[in-house]
């Protein structure tokens, strides 16, 4: 939605994030499309809740509009050890 002087009040659509949920490395859907006035540093890490991890809280990886979808998916694998110590569960 933009507002006067033509720009995004909550930034441009067009560069929404995505985020990959540490716990299961699956893509976090609740928090698909969640735009940004000020693009977050490259590997950011937020609390969000995870519906495939049972709506629990847990550690999601931004995956930037500009950023390659393997490098941050590779990068999130090397950091969950930090969080989480299980294996990575299988979903569906």
């Amino acid at each position: 939605m933009k507002h006067k002087g033509g720009k995004y009040k909550n930034g441009n659509p067009k560069h929404a994030s995505r985020f990959i949920c540490m716990k299961c490395m699956q893509e976090n859907m609740l928090a698909r499309g969640i735009q940004r006035k000020q693009q977050r540093e490259k590997f950011h890490i937020k609390d969000l809740t995870c519906i495939l991890c049972g709506g629990i809280e847990t550690k999601n990886m931004e995956i930037r509009y500009c950023d390659d979808y393997k490098e941050i998916y590779a990068k999130a694998l090397e950091k969950r050890e930090n969080y989480y110590t299980e294996d990575v569960r299988k979903v569906g």
